[in-house]
């Protein structure tokens, strides 16, 4: 072997190396409380207690559904009061400033190389903003424990007259039996879903199913929100335009065992 061929196939494995991580798969999905750095010199970054520190994550604020991608900084310290703790530029650039009550969603990313530079050297770089229908069901709150039902005191009816018990014996009518319900019959199940979405929230990924007409799937802490299933592909491509439309441009086609 040549020593060009040999050079050529280090300087490959030296870069392959140094690359920046990428996440090829979304594993985390969370909604909450943002909070403030005070770090001085900071880029567009977010700090955050589990997500590894040079990925790179997509912000959004659920006032606004502004987006924009930052480059992550693990911090174990973050208080588990908020989700992440934003710099001032990644703050300012969604529009909610240093507000205490500010919501975000925060889930991994994975920009192209060019994105990735322009984020290290601090610059923004947005998302489309979250659609109207995504903001209502991620803001939508968790359910409060109703109080319990006063349960009503049973009193035992007072007899009636024999004359009255009598009358009202006989114009009783006869019960009938109901005829037995006969289900209507399912269409026939298909192979193919459109996954819209991949929530760790159960209420919030009810609520999001309930705006496409979907379903949700639990996937071990993940709660996986999608439509179908469809007896063809090209079914299933049809869902998913009409739900890409709707603003979920993220929707894709999976098939089920």
């Amino acid at each position: 072997m040549s020593l060009a061929v040999l050079l050529l196939l280090a300087g490959g494995q030296v870069s392959a190396q140094n690359a920046p991580p990428v996440v090829h798969e979304q594993r985390l999905d969370e909604v909450g409380r943002a909070g403030f750095s005070h770090r001085a010199g900071q880029g567009m970054t977010v700090q955050h207690r589990t997500l590894p520190g040079g990925s790179y994550a997509e912000v959004t604020a659920l006032d606004s559904g502004r987006t924009i991608i930052v480059l992550v900084e693990n911090d174990p310290s973050v208080s588990p009061e908020t989700i992440a703790l934003l710099s001032a530029p990644a703050s300012m650039a969604i529009g909610v400033g240093d507000q205490t009550d500010a919501q975000i969603r925060i889930r991994p990313a994975a920009p192209s190389p060019a994105e990735q530079a322009a984020i290290r050297a601090g610059s923004e770089v947005p998302r489309l903003a979250a659609p109207p229908s995504l903001l209502a069901a991620l803001r939508r709150p968790l359910p409060s424990v109703q109080p319990a039902a006063i349960q009503p005191v049973a009193v035992a009816p007072k007899a009636a007259p024999p004359q009255v018990a009598a009358i009202t014996a006989a114009a009783k009518p006869v019960p009938r039996s109901n005829p037995p319900v006969t289900a209507m019959p399912r269409p026939a199940a298909g192979r193919w879903l459109v996954q819209v979405a991949a929530l760790s929230d159960a209420n919030r990924a009810a609520a999001l199913a309930k705006t496409i007409d979907g379903v949700v799937r639990s996937a071990g802490r993940l709660y996986r929100v999608q439509a179908g299933p469809f007896p063809t592909r090209a079914a299933a491509e049809t869902a998913r335009a009409a739900i890409a439309r709707r603003g979920f441009a993220d929707a894709r086609i999976i098939a089920q065992d």
